[in-house]
């Protein structure tokens, strides 16, 4: 059973993170359990909310209550980790029908038989609480008028996999990662409610977001969304998950997920040979989108020293043979930088960084307190609020949004600690032309902030 053999190959897990001290490792895996279910406790959903089975109709969104939840389960090929999972399903929040927030939910990662029996990931499709962006009744919500559509995540395969593990769950059943089918169900169903008449045939704005193993979700699946979907304005927001992985481990990471089938077609070799990394998945997908007839906005939340991303990053080296399980919120942060300056060659990338640790803001009510210089805010800083930077998305014709950060600009060759911010970074404005054929237009502010 995965769960005896799972306790069993915690002596290897440590052994091989012999680089580390076994409390370190112990305290990862720690933070990556509280993250994980203080947030996704499993109940009997449709005791409290409204439940649609496609298998039943067709599930149109114009017979859902407004501003409240109802669960669309699509049956099918669709699934969660276990065989004794909740059915899978994907939460509904009708708005007006023009607008779509197309949300990932997080609940960390299982990519091996310890992370699996351990509870690294989320393993129930559960339904969301309506406060961040999901609440419609706070006027401060710049998607309070959007239908939001939220695919749930029970499949611990940062919503790309499609694969049969080796092993087993504890009924014996082999644990089956299928987040790509899971994605799939729920933008089919968007498409056919546009073809329907039930949202409209081409929405006014569509914003793609997803925070943690979300935020992976939405970098991956962005480009593809945008595709399939029909919209005048489009924005893609990623929340707090910028890909930072111990050397030589997202090649195999993604390879043994099933994965390489949803790479772009320029990336399968890499993805075969296990040398592709988010990195140049996201890199390749915004120049594509960038590349499309209609401006879309990318923008990246991230905390300078998220804590959870530090854990995962030590799982995952504790858990690979050979692998580096070490890393310091200072390194963490440069790395992130130089993520980030690779992305920034796109016009359309921008930025929004938050000194501290915090994980995750677009899903709970810490977006309506948060600016750059933290999770709890600084009003008297004069800083741009996060909810106030996320109201730009998407940027209107002749709009345009700019990346935030707080702290003294340095080169990188002065950069020391977390609270300073990138001068490659810093001061750099997108505007959407609306123009299909003008070319994108990148502003540099002069004003210096600190």
């Amino acid at each position: 059973m995965i769960y005896l053999r799972g306790l069993l190959s915690l002596a290897a897990a440590l052994f091989a993170a012999a680089a580390a001290s076994e409390q370190h490792v112990q305290d990862a895996f720690r933070t990556i359990q509280k993250s994980v279910y203080n947030v996704y406790a499993p109940i009997n959903q449709c005791r409290t909310n409204n439940c649609c089975k496609l298998s039943d109709g067709s599930c149109d969104v114009s017979a859902f209550p407004k501003d409240k939840t109802t669960l669309v389960f699509p049956g099918g090929d669709t699934r969660c980790i276990f065989s004794y999972s909740t059915e899978f399903s994907f939460q509904v929040i009708p708005g007006n029908n023009d607008k779509v927030l197309l949300y990932f939910q997080g609940g960390g990662a299982c990519w091996d038989e310890f992370s699996t029996s351990h509870n690294f990931c989320s393993t129930d499709a559960i339904a969301s609480d309506l406060v961040g962006v999901f609440d419609h009744t706070n006027a401060e919500n710049p998607f309070k008028d959007y239908t939001v559509v939220q695919i749930l995540y029970c499949s611990g395969d940062l919503h790309a996999g499609n694969v049969q593990r080796s092993y087993t769950d504890e009924e014996g059943v082999p644990v089956q990662q299928m987040g790509q089918n899971n994605v799939n169900s729920a933008l089919n169903w968007i498409a056919s409610q546009q073809a329907s008449g039930q949202l409209a045939s081409t929405l006014t704005d569509l914003v793609i977001m997803g925070c943690s193993a979300g935020s992976i979700g939405a970098q991956i699946w962005a480009e593809t969304a945008l595709k399939q979907l029909a919209w005048n304005h489009a924005a893609v927001v990623p929340d707090s998950y910028v890909g930072v992985f111990p050397p030589g481990t997202q090649g195999p990471l993604i390879y043994d997920f099933g994965a390489c089938n949803i790479a772009d077609p320029t990336l399968q070799d890499s993805c075969n040979a296990q040398e592709l990394t988010l990195q140049d998945i996201t890199d390749t997908a915004i120049g594509n989108i960038e590349a499309m007839e209609k401006a879309v906005t990318y923008g990246f939340i991230q905390s300078k020293a998220d804590a959870v991303q530090i854990s995962f990053y030590i799982a995952v080296g504790a858990l690979t043979p050979g692998a580096d399980a070490t890393i310091t919120p200072e390194e963490f942060y440069t790395e992130t930088n130089q993520i980030f300056e690779r992305y920034n060659s796109h016009s359309s990338f921008v930025n929004y960084l938050v000194n501290g640790n915090k994980h995750c803001f677009t899903n709970a009510a810490v977006v309506y307190d948060a600016d750059t210089t933290g999770k709890e805010g600084t009003p008297s800083s004069g800083e741009p609020t996060m909810v106030g930077w996320l109201g730009t998305m998407p940027v209107p014709c002749g709009g345009n949004v700019a990346t935030e950060c707080y702290g003294d600009e340095l080169e990188q060759a002065a950069w020391d600690g977390t609270e300073y911010c990138d001068q490659a970074l810093a001061n750099k404005a997108y505007t959407n032309t609306c123009a299909a054929t003008a070319p994108k237009t990148l502003l540099r502010s002069v004003a210096q902030r600190v």
